[in-house]
Protein backbone atom coordinates (compact mmCIF):
# COMPACT_ATOMS: atom_id res chain seq x y z
CA UNK A 1 0.00 0.00 0.00
CA UNK A 2 1.12 3.46 -0.92
CA UNK A 3 2.57 5.38 1.63
CA UNK A 4 0.34 8.49 3.21
CA UNK A 5 3.03 11.45 2.06
CA UNK A 6 3.65 9.83 -1.23
CA UNK A 7 3.16 12.74 -4.26
CA UNK A 8 4.35 9.99 -6.74
CA UNK A 9 3.74 6.67 -7.76
CA UNK A 10 6.18 4.74 -9.65
CA UNK A 11 5.73 1.81 -11.22
CA UNK A 12 9.01 -0.22 -12.28
CA UNK A 13 8.69 -2.93 -15.40
CA UNK A 14 11.33 -5.83 -15.57
CA UNK A 15 13.88 -4.83 -17.97
CA UNK A 16 13.50 -7.47 -21.19
CA UNK A 17 16.58 -9.06 -22.16
CA UNK A 18 16.76 -7.57 -25.95
CA UNK A 19 18.16 -11.30 -27.53
CA UNK A 20 14.82 -11.95 -29.21
CA UNK A 21 10.98 -10.26 -29.01
CA UNK A 22 8.40 -10.65 -26.28
CA UNK A 23 6.64 -13.34 -26.68
CA UNK A 24 2.71 -14.06 -25.04
CA UNK A 25 4.82 -15.15 -22.01
CA UNK A 26 6.18 -12.32 -21.86
CA UNK A 27 2.91 -10.01 -22.51
CA UNK A 28 0.37 -11.67 -19.90
CA UNK A 29 2.94 -11.74 -17.17
CA UNK A 30 4.31 -8.33 -15.82
CA UNK A 31 3.85 -5.79 -19.05
CA UNK A 32 0.20 -6.21 -19.03
CA UNK A 33 -0.33 -6.26 -15.37
CA UNK A 34 1.85 -3.23 -14.65
CA UNK A 35 -0.18 -1.41 -17.70
CA UNK A 36 -3.41 -2.19 -16.21
CA UNK A 37 -2.15 -1.11 -12.94
CA UNK A 38 -0.90 2.23 -14.32
CA UNK A 39 -4.06 2.36 -16.40
CA UNK A 40 -6.37 1.97 -13.48
CA UNK A 41 -4.44 4.10 -11.00
CA UNK A 42 -6.62 6.78 -9.41
CA UNK A 43 -3.31 9.05 -9.86
CA UNK A 44 -1.16 9.09 -13.22
CA UNK A 45 2.15 6.99 -12.14
CA UNK A 46 5.33 6.99 -13.81
CA UNK A 47 6.42 3.89 -15.72
CA UNK A 48 9.44 3.44 -15.84
CA UNK A 49 11.88 0.52 -17.59
CA UNK A 50 14.74 0.02 -19.67
CA UNK A 51 16.60 -2.44 -21.85
CA UNK A 52 18.57 -5.20 -20.33
CA UNK A 53 21.36 -5.22 -22.93
CA UNK A 54 24.02 -6.14 -20.28
CA UNK A 55 22.49 -9.01 -19.44
CA UNK A 56 24.88 -11.90 -20.31
CA UNK A 57 21.90 -13.70 -22.33
CA UNK A 58 22.43 -11.43 -25.46
CA UNK A 59 25.94 -12.20 -25.45
CA UNK A 60 25.40 -15.80 -25.70
CA UNK A 61 22.61 -15.25 -28.40
CA UNK A 62 24.83 -13.28 -30.52
CA UNK A 63 27.60 -16.15 -30.37
CA UNK A 64 25.44 -18.42 -31.02
CA UNK A 65 23.60 -16.87 -34.18
CA UNK A 66 27.15 -14.92 -35.51
CA UNK A 67 25.73 -11.30 -34.28
CA UNK A 68 28.00 -8.11 -32.81
CA UNK A 69 26.19 -8.33 -29.07
CA UNK A 70 25.40 -4.18 -29.42
CA UNK A 71 23.38 -4.46 -32.76
CA UNK A 72 21.52 -7.38 -32.11
CA UNK A 73 20.66 -5.32 -28.54
CA UNK A 74 19.71 -2.85 -29.93
CA UNK A 75 17.33 -4.62 -32.91
CA UNK A 76 15.55 -6.16 -30.25
CA UNK A 77 14.96 -2.90 -28.03
CA UNK A 78 13.07 -1.32 -30.86
CA UNK A 79 11.12 -4.23 -31.83
CA UNK A 80 10.18 -4.74 -27.87
CA UNK A 81 8.79 -0.97 -27.68
CA UNK A 82 6.93 -1.45 -30.64
CA UNK A 83 5.67 -4.38 -29.96
CA UNK A 84 4.21 -3.03 -26.56
CA UNK A 85 3.10 -0.02 -28.44
CA UNK A 86 1.23 -2.43 -30.44
CA UNK A 87 -0.28 -3.88 -27.22
CA UNK A 88 -1.06 -0.29 -25.78
CA UNK A 89 1.05 -0.69 -22.98
CA UNK A 90 2.52 2.56 -22.14
CA UNK A 91 5.58 3.48 -20.75
CA UNK A 92 6.67 7.18 -19.32
CA UNK A 93 11.01 6.24 -19.75
CA UNK A 94 12.16 3.35 -21.69
CA UNK A 95 16.10 3.77 -22.31
CA UNK A 96 18.66 2.01 -23.45
CA UNK A 97 21.84 1.73 -21.41
CA UNK A 98 24.20 4.50 -22.60
CA UNK A 99 27.17 6.39 -21.79
CA UNK A 100 25.20 8.28 -18.65
CA UNK A 101 23.15 5.78 -16.94
CA UNK A 102 26.13 3.07 -16.72
CA UNK A 103 28.33 5.64 -15.53
CA UNK A 104 25.48 6.21 -13.01
CA UNK A 105 25.60 2.28 -12.12
CA UNK A 106 29.56 2.25 -11.68
CA UNK A 107 29.66 4.78 -9.48
CA UNK A 108 27.25 3.92 -7.17
CA UNK A 109 28.86 0.52 -6.54
CA UNK A 110 32.87 1.73 -6.67
CA UNK A 111 31.51 4.63 -4.40
CA UNK A 112 29.99 1.07 -2.05
CA UNK A 113 33.49 -0.12 -1.88
CA UNK A 114 35.37 3.15 -1.24
CA UNK A 115 33.20 3.47 1.96
CA UNK A 116 33.71 -0.82 2.73
CA UNK A 117 30.04 -1.79 2.09
CA UNK A 118 30.90 -3.67 -0.40
CA UNK A 119 34.17 -5.66 -0.25
CA UNK A 120 36.78 -7.67 -2.80
CA UNK A 121 36.65 -11.18 -2.13
CA UNK A 122 37.01 -14.43 -3.58
CA UNK A 123 33.54 -15.90 -5.61
CA UNK A 124 33.92 -19.52 -7.71
CA UNK A 125 32.93 -18.93 -11.62
CA UNK A 126 33.37 -21.48 -14.39
CA UNK A 127 36.40 -21.46 -16.90
CA UNK A 128 36.47 -22.62 -20.35
CA UNK A 129 40.23 -23.67 -21.08
CA UNK A 130 39.48 -24.08 -24.77
CA UNK A 131 38.11 -20.52 -24.57
CA UNK A 132 40.58 -18.93 -22.49
CA UNK A 133 37.73 -17.51 -20.82
CA UNK A 134 35.55 -17.13 -17.75
CA UNK A 135 31.92 -18.28 -18.58
CA UNK A 136 29.10 -16.18 -17.49
CA UNK A 137 25.71 -17.04 -16.20
CA UNK A 138 24.12 -17.77 -19.07
CA UNK A 139 26.98 -19.22 -20.44
CA UNK A 140 26.57 -22.36 -17.95
CA UNK A 141 23.47 -24.49 -17.61
CA UNK A 142 22.91 -27.59 -14.61
CA UNK A 143 20.54 -28.24 -12.04
CA UNK A 144 19.33 -26.27 -9.39
CA UNK A 145 21.11 -27.79 -5.97
CA UNK A 146 17.35 -27.06 -4.00
CA UNK A 147 14.68 -28.10 -6.53
CA UNK A 148 17.09 -30.15 -8.73
CA UNK A 149 15.52 -28.39 -11.84
CA UNK A 150 17.08 -27.29 -15.13
CA UNK A 151 18.86 -24.20 -14.56
CA UNK A 152 21.75 -21.34 -15.82
CA UNK A 153 24.89 -20.60 -12.92
CA UNK A 154 23.27 -18.28 -10.58
CA UNK A 155 19.82 -18.58 -10.11
CA UNK A 156 17.09 -21.25 -10.74
CA UNK A 157 14.14 -19.99 -12.27
CA UNK A 158 11.82 -22.70 -11.03
CA UNK A 159 12.23 -22.50 -7.49
CA UNK A 160 13.76 -19.09 -7.40
CA UNK A 161 16.69 -19.83 -5.02
CA UNK A 162 20.49 -18.22 -5.96
CA UNK A 163 23.09 -20.89 -6.75
CA UNK A 164 26.69 -20.30 -7.96
CA UNK A 165 29.51 -21.82 -9.55
CA UNK A 166 30.36 -24.03 -6.25
CA UNK A 167 26.97 -25.32 -5.48
CA UNK A 168 25.57 -26.30 -9.25
CA UNK A 169 24.90 -29.68 -10.02
CA UNK A 170 26.51 -31.03 -13.36
CA UNK A 171 27.33 -28.03 -14.87
CA UNK A 172 28.23 -27.73 -18.51
CA UNK A 173 29.47 -25.17 -20.78
CA UNK A 174 25.88 -23.88 -22.56
CA UNK A 175 27.18 -23.25 -26.21
CA UNK A 176 29.80 -25.84 -26.09
CA UNK A 177 28.89 -28.27 -24.03
CA UNK A 178 31.46 -31.30 -24.79
CA UNK A 179 33.99 -28.82 -23.83
CA UNK A 180 35.58 -29.22 -20.49
CA UNK A 181 35.34 -26.52 -17.81
CA UNK A 182 36.75 -25.35 -14.66
CA UNK A 183 35.96 -23.84 -11.68
CA UNK A 184 38.36 -20.91 -10.94
CA UNK A 185 38.32 -18.69 -7.63
CA UNK A 186 38.49 -14.50 -8.89
CA UNK A 187 38.59 -12.01 -6.21
CA UNK A 188 35.40 -9.51 -7.25
CA UNK A 189 33.39 -7.23 -6.03
CA UNK A 190 30.83 -8.54 -3.19
CA UNK A 191 27.70 -7.89 -2.10
CA UNK A 192 27.70 -9.73 2.36
CA UNK A 193 23.80 -9.73 2.20
CA UNK A 194 24.61 -11.00 5.82
CA UNK A 195 25.96 -7.72 7.31
CA UNK A 196 22.45 -6.22 6.32
CA UNK A 197 20.37 -9.04 7.80
CA UNK A 198 18.59 -6.94 10.36
CA UNK A 199 17.02 -4.37 8.34
CA UNK A 200 16.13 -6.86 5.77
CA UNK A 201 14.37 -8.88 7.91
CA UNK A 202 12.39 -5.38 9.66
CA UNK A 203 11.91 -4.60 6.26
CA UNK A 204 9.90 -7.71 5.49
CA UNK A 205 8.14 -7.13 9.04
CA UNK A 206 6.36 -4.26 7.12
CA UNK A 207 3.05 -4.45 6.05
CA UNK A 208 3.43 -3.88 2.52
CA UNK A 209 1.61 -6.18 -0.35
CA UNK A 210 4.09 -9.44 -0.92
CA UNK A 211 2.41 -12.20 -3.31
CA UNK A 212 3.25 -15.41 -0.68
CA UNK A 213 5.28 -17.08 -3.00
CA UNK A 214 8.00 -14.15 -2.89
CA UNK A 215 7.38 -14.32 0.65
CA UNK A 216 7.40 -17.66 1.14
CA UNK A 217 11.16 -17.48 -0.47
CA UNK A 218 12.18 -14.88 1.65
CA UNK A 219 11.11 -16.74 4.77
CA UNK A 220 13.37 -19.87 3.13
CA UNK A 221 16.26 -17.94 2.44
CA UNK A 222 16.48 -16.00 5.62
CA UNK A 223 16.12 -19.45 7.64
CA UNK A 224 19.97 -19.81 6.70
CA UNK A 225 23.31 -17.14 6.20
CA UNK A 226 22.43 -15.15 3.46
CA UNK A 227 25.13 -16.13 0.78
CA UNK A 228 27.84 -13.82 -0.87
CA UNK A 229 26.10 -12.24 -4.09
CA UNK A 230 28.63 -11.08 -6.56
CA UNK A 231 28.75 -7.48 -7.57
CA UNK A 232 30.94 -7.59 -10.41
CA UNK A 233 31.92 -10.85 -12.63
CA UNK A 234 34.90 -11.38 -14.85
CA UNK A 235 34.50 -10.91 -18.89
CA UNK A 236 34.20 -8.42 -21.13
CA UNK A 237 30.03 -7.86 -21.85
CA UNK A 238 28.73 -5.37 -19.46
CA UNK A 239 29.54 -2.11 -17.64
CA UNK A 240 33.51 -2.43 -16.80
CA UNK A 241 34.06 -2.00 -13.08
CA UNK A 242 37.01 0.39 -14.44
CA UNK A 243 38.70 -0.15 -10.85
CA UNK A 244 42.54 -0.87 -10.41
CA UNK A 245 41.50 -3.88 -7.97
CA UNK A 246 38.99 -5.45 -10.41
CA UNK A 247 40.72 -5.25 -13.48
CA UNK A 248 39.06 -7.36 -16.47
CA UNK A 249 35.38 -7.13 -14.45
CA UNK A 250 32.06 -5.60 -15.51
CA UNK A 251 28.84 -5.12 -12.93
CA UNK A 252 26.55 -7.86 -12.67
CA UNK A 253 23.67 -7.68 -14.97
CA UNK A 254 21.27 -8.36 -11.92
CA UNK A 255 22.66 -5.99 -9.23
CA UNK A 256 22.45 -3.37 -12.44
CA UNK A 257 18.70 -3.55 -12.57
CA UNK A 258 18.32 -1.78 -9.19
CA UNK A 259 20.80 0.93 -10.12
CA UNK A 260 19.40 1.33 -13.56
CA UNK A 261 15.76 1.79 -11.93
CA UNK A 262 17.76 4.20 -9.26
CA UNK A 263 18.93 6.57 -12.60
CA UNK A 264 15.61 6.73 -13.44
CA UNK A 265 13.76 7.42 -10.56
CA UNK A 266 16.12 10.65 -9.36
CA UNK A 267 16.92 11.12 -13.58
CA UNK A 268 12.62 11.92 -13.32
CA UNK A 269 12.30 12.92 -9.60
CA UNK A 270 16.02 14.26 -8.38
CA UNK A 271 18.27 13.21 -5.71
CA UNK A 272 17.82 10.17 -3.14
CA UNK A 273 16.24 12.59 -0.92
CA UNK A 274 13.15 12.74 -3.57
CA UNK A 275 12.21 8.87 -2.71
CA UNK A 276 10.54 10.06 0.50
CA UNK A 277 7.96 11.27 -1.68
CA UNK A 278 7.40 8.77 -4.23
CA UNK A 279 5.63 5.31 -3.86
CA UNK A 280 7.47 2.62 -5.80
CA UNK A 281 5.52 -0.47 -6.77
CA UNK A 282 7.70 -3.46 -8.96
CA UNK A 283 6.28 -5.61 -11.01
CA UNK A 284 8.33 -8.67 -12.27
CA UNK A 285 7.95 -12.32 -12.96
CA UNK A 286 8.66 -14.85 -9.84
CA UNK A 287 12.28 -15.94 -11.29
CA UNK A 288 13.66 -12.61 -10.69
CA UNK A 289 12.08 -12.30 -7.36
CA UNK A 290 15.69 -13.51 -5.21
CA UNK A 291 17.27 -10.34 -6.78
CA UNK A 292 14.54 -7.86 -5.98
CA UNK A 293 13.86 -9.43 -2.47
CA UNK A 294 17.52 -9.78 -1.33
CA UNK A 295 20.21 -8.53 -3.02
CA UNK A 296 18.31 -4.76 -4.11
CA UNK A 297 16.92 -4.66 -0.68
CA UNK A 298 20.40 -5.02 0.74
CA UNK A 299 22.04 -2.55 -2.19
CA UNK A 300 19.54 0.18 -1.19
CA UNK A 301 20.43 0.01 2.54
CA UNK A 302 23.57 -0.20 1.68
CA UNK A 303 22.88 2.68 -0.48
CA UNK A 304 21.39 4.64 2.26
CA UNK A 305 18.54 4.89 -0.50
CA UNK A 306 15.60 3.19 1.77
CA UNK A 307 13.08 5.48 0.43
CA UNK A 308 12.92 3.98 -2.87
CA UNK A 309 12.77 0.52 -1.22
CA UNK A 310 9.51 -0.75 -2.95
CA UNK A 311 6.02 -0.03 -1.29
CA UNK A 312 5.05 -3.22 -3.13
CA UNK A 313 5.94 -6.21 -5.36
CA UNK A 314 4.08 -7.86 -7.44
CA UNK A 315 4.88 -11.12 -8.95
CA UNK A 316 3.81 -13.50 -11.57
CA UNK A 317 3.73 -17.17 -11.87
CA UNK A 318 5.39 -18.64 -15.54
CA UNK A 319 2.59 -18.43 -18.61
CA UNK A 320 2.57 -21.83 -20.31
CA UNK A 321 1.91 -22.47 -24.10
CA UNK A 322 -0.26 -25.55 -24.19
CA UNK A 323 1.08 -26.84 -20.69
CA UNK A 324 4.47 -26.79 -21.30
CA UNK A 325 6.88 -23.60 -20.67
CA UNK A 326 7.43 -21.01 -23.62
CA UNK A 327 11.05 -22.10 -25.03
CA UNK A 328 12.42 -19.93 -27.16
CA UNK A 329 15.33 -22.52 -27.77
CA UNK A 330 13.09 -25.30 -27.95
CA UNK A 331 11.33 -23.46 -30.60
CA UNK A 332 7.50 -23.52 -28.48
CA UNK A 333 6.79 -20.03 -28.34
CA UNK A 334 3.99 -17.33 -29.77
CA UNK A 335 5.56 -14.11 -30.54
CA UNK A 336 3.46 -11.12 -29.39
CA UNK A 337 4.01 -9.58 -32.76
CA UNK A 338 3.04 -12.34 -35.13
CA UNK A 339 0.00 -12.70 -32.89
CA UNK A 340 -1.19 -9.43 -32.92
CA UNK A 341 -1.00 -9.16 -36.70
CA UNK A 342 -3.68 -12.11 -36.09
CA UNK A 343 -5.91 -11.31 -33.62
CA UNK A 344 -6.97 -7.72 -31.96
CA UNK A 345 -4.80 -6.64 -29.59
CA UNK A 346 -7.00 -5.92 -27.11
CA UNK A 347 -9.09 -9.39 -27.73
CA UNK A 348 -5.22 -10.50 -26.65
CA UNK A 349 -5.13 -8.38 -23.48
CA UNK A 350 -8.62 -9.65 -22.65
CA UNK A 351 -7.30 -12.88 -22.81
CA UNK A 352 -4.14 -12.98 -21.48
CA UNK A 353 -5.86 -11.61 -18.57
CA UNK A 354 -8.54 -14.37 -18.19
CA UNK A 355 -6.06 -16.95 -18.37
CA UNK A 356 -2.57 -15.12 -17.00
CA UNK A 357 -0.62 -16.32 -14.43
CA UNK A 358 -1.09 -14.54 -11.24
CA UNK A 359 -0.82 -16.52 -8.04
CA UNK A 360 -0.80 -19.77 -9.87
CA UNK A 361 0.71 -20.40 -13.34
CA UNK A 362 -1.43 -19.81 -16.32
CA UNK A 363 -1.99 -21.43 -19.84
CA UNK A 364 -2.27 -20.34 -23.78
CA UNK A 365 -3.84 -22.34 -25.68
CA UNK A 366 -5.00 -20.63 -29.28
CA UNK A 367 -8.20 -22.40 -29.76
CA UNK A 368 -9.46 -21.87 -26.21
CA UNK A 369 -8.30 -17.91 -26.54
CA UNK A 370 -10.94 -17.62 -29.76
CA UNK A 371 -13.91 -19.68 -27.51
CA UNK A 372 -13.59 -17.83 -24.23
CA UNK A 373 -13.31 -14.30 -26.10
CA UNK A 374 -16.21 -15.39 -28.30
CA UNK A 375 -18.43 -17.08 -26.12
CA UNK A 376 -17.47 -14.87 -22.63
CA UNK A 377 -17.26 -11.36 -24.66
CA UNK A 378 -17.79 -10.89 -28.45
CA UNK A 379 -21.00 -12.90 -28.58
CA UNK A 380 -22.44 -11.39 -25.26
CA UNK A 381 -21.77 -7.75 -26.08
CA UNK A 382 -23.20 -8.60 -29.75
CA UNK A 383 -26.50 -9.54 -28.29
CA UNK A 384 -26.52 -6.90 -25.83
CA UNK A 385 -25.54 -3.86 -28.30
CA UNK A 386 -28.05 -5.31 -30.83
CA UNK A 387 -30.59 -5.47 -27.98
CA UNK A 388 -29.62 -1.62 -26.61
CA UNK A 389 -29.64 -0.14 -29.89
CA UNK A 390 -33.27 -2.35 -31.39
CA UNK A 391 -34.70 -0.70 -28.41
CA UNK A 392 -33.23 2.82 -29.11
CA UNK A 393 -31.84 3.55 -25.35
CA UNK A 394 -28.99 5.02 -27.18
CA UNK A 395 -31.00 8.05 -28.11
CA UNK A 396 -32.83 8.32 -24.20
CA UNK A 397 -32.10 11.47 -22.96
CA UNK A 398 -34.26 10.99 -19.72
CA UNK A 399 -32.69 11.23 -16.17
CA UNK A 400 -31.16 8.08 -14.75
CA UNK A 401 -32.73 7.28 -11.27
CA UNK A 402 -30.73 7.10 -7.52
CA UNK A 403 -30.82 3.43 -7.74
CA UNK A 404 -29.04 2.93 -11.48
CA UNK A 405 -26.37 4.94 -10.42
CA UNK A 406 -25.68 3.39 -7.62
CA UNK A 407 -25.93 -0.38 -9.47
CA UNK A 408 -23.54 1.12 -12.02
CA UNK A 409 -21.02 2.34 -9.25
CA UNK A 410 -21.43 -0.93 -7.71
CA UNK A 411 -20.20 -2.37 -10.97
CA UNK A 412 -17.34 -0.47 -11.39
CA UNK A 413 -16.37 -0.98 -8.14
CA UNK A 414 -16.56 -4.69 -8.19
CA UNK A 415 -13.94 -4.81 -10.49
CA UNK A 416 -11.74 -1.77 -9.80
CA UNK A 417 -11.45 -3.87 -6.40
CA UNK A 418 -9.16 -6.19 -8.51
CA UNK A 419 -6.60 -3.64 -9.53
CA UNK A 420 -5.61 -2.63 -6.14
CA UNK A 421 -2.11 -3.18 -4.19
CA UNK A 422 -4.09 -4.90 -2.01
CA UNK A 423 -6.00 -7.47 -4.03
CA UNK A 424 -4.51 -6.93 -7.87
CA UNK A 425 -5.76 -9.88 -9.84
CA UNK A 426 -6.02 -9.64 -13.05
CA UNK A 427 -8.02 -13.07 -13.98
CA UNK A 428 -10.51 -12.40 -10.98
CA UNK A 429 -11.25 -8.79 -12.78
CA UNK A 430 -11.48 -10.08 -16.09
CA UNK A 431 -14.01 -12.52 -14.61
CA UNK A 432 -15.45 -9.88 -12.92
CA UNK A 433 -16.19 -8.14 -16.31
CA UNK A 434 -17.95 -11.44 -18.15
CA UNK A 435 -20.50 -11.47 -14.73
CA UNK A 436 -21.03 -7.64 -15.26
CA UNK A 437 -21.83 -7.70 -19.36
CA UNK A 438 -24.16 -10.84 -19.08
CA UNK A 439 -26.31 -9.07 -16.29
CA UNK A 440 -26.18 -5.86 -18.40
CA UNK A 441 -27.13 -7.98 -20.97
CA UNK A 442 -29.89 -9.83 -19.51
CA UNK A 443 -31.58 -6.30 -17.81
CA UNK A 444 -31.39 -4.82 -21.19
CA UNK A 445 -33.00 -8.13 -22.98
CA UNK A 446 -35.65 -9.25 -20.34
CA UNK A 447 -39.23 -7.27 -20.93
CA UNK A 448 -39.21 -6.11 -16.98
CA UNK A 449 -35.77 -4.35 -17.37
CA UNK A 450 -34.07 -1.43 -19.08
CA UNK A 451 -36.66 -1.58 -21.69
CA UNK A 452 -38.21 1.94 -20.75
CA UNK A 453 -35.53 4.79 -22.07
CA UNK A 454 -34.63 6.22 -18.86
CA UNK A 455 -30.69 6.55 -19.18
CA UNK A 456 -29.88 3.44 -16.90
CA UNK A 457 -28.75 1.11 -19.17
CA UNK A 458 -26.17 3.41 -21.02
CA UNK A 459 -25.38 4.11 -17.59
CA UNK A 460 -24.62 0.58 -16.61
CA UNK A 461 -22.44 0.17 -19.69
CA UNK A 462 -20.50 3.47 -19.23
CA UNK A 463 -19.66 1.96 -16.46
CA UNK A 464 -18.96 -1.38 -17.67
CA UNK A 465 -16.59 0.27 -20.17
CA UNK A 466 -14.46 2.39 -17.49
CA UNK A 467 -14.31 -0.68 -15.76
CA UNK A 468 -13.08 -3.01 -18.76
CA UNK A 469 -10.89 -0.02 -20.03
CA UNK A 470 -7.57 -1.05 -18.47
CA UNK A 471 -7.53 -4.24 -19.83
CA UNK A 472 -8.77 -3.37 -23.13
CA UNK A 473 -8.50 0.03 -23.70
CA UNK A 474 -9.13 0.57 -27.61
CA UNK A 475 -12.61 -1.17 -27.67
CA UNK A 476 -13.48 0.57 -24.20
CA UNK A 477 -12.27 3.94 -25.46
CA UNK A 478 -14.59 3.32 -28.43
CA UNK A 479 -17.55 2.18 -26.50
CA UNK A 480 -17.49 5.22 -24.37
CA UNK A 481 -17.06 7.30 -27.54
CA UNK A 482 -20.01 6.24 -29.07
CA UNK A 483 -21.96 6.34 -25.36
CA UNK A 484 -21.83 9.55 -25.28
CA UNK A 485 -22.44 10.35 -28.78
CA UNK A 486 -25.30 8.98 -28.39
CA UNK A 487 -24.79 6.76 -31.76
CA UNK A 488 -25.88 3.08 -32.19
CA UNK A 489 -23.79 0.63 -30.35
CA UNK A 490 -21.05 -1.19 -32.45
CA UNK A 491 -22.20 -4.74 -32.82
CA UNK A 492 -18.88 -6.41 -33.14
CA UNK A 493 -16.39 -5.41 -30.29
CA UNK A 494 -13.35 -6.41 -31.71
CA UNK A 495 -13.51 -4.93 -35.57
CA UNK A 496 -9.86 -3.98 -36.55
CA UNK A 497 -7.76 -6.92 -37.13
CA UNK A 498 -4.41 -4.82 -36.24
CA UNK A 499 -4.35 -2.31 -33.61
CA UNK A 500 -2.98 1.52 -35.27
CA UNK A 501 0.85 0.81 -35.06
CA UNK A 502 2.60 3.59 -32.93
CA UNK A 503 6.73 4.01 -34.40
CA UNK A 504 9.01 2.73 -32.26
CA UNK A 505 10.88 5.62 -29.87
CA UNK A 506 13.70 4.81 -27.36
CA UNK A 507 13.07 7.70 -24.87
CA UNK A 508 16.38 9.34 -23.26
CA UNK A 509 14.14 9.67 -19.88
Amino acid sequence: MQREAAENLIVTLPPPTPNGGLHLGHLAGPFLAGDVFAKAASVKPFVLCYSDTNQSYVRVTAEQQGQEPRELAHQWTVDIIETLATFGCETDMYFEPNPESNGFVRDLFVGLYDIGLLVKKPFPFFFSPSRNAFLDEAGVSGYCPTCSASCKCGICEACGHANSAATLLDPKDTVHPSEPIELREVEVLVLEPERFRAEITEFYTEDRPFRFHYRWLVEDVLKEPLPDFPVSVPGNWGISVDHSDFPSQVINAWPEIMADFVYGYEKKFGGPEAGAKCSVVNFFGYDNSYFYAIVHVALLIALGRKNWLPDATLINEFYHLDQSKFSTSQNHVLWARDMAAKYDPDMLRFYAAYSCPGFETGNFNEAELVHVVSTKLSDVWSRTAKAFNDSQLHKSSDGVSDNAVALARRVRERIFKSYSLDRFHLRQATYDIVWALKFIEAKITEPSGFAKPDGAARELLRSWAEAAYPIMPRAATNILKVLNSRKPLPINLFVDGVSSRMKPHIAAE
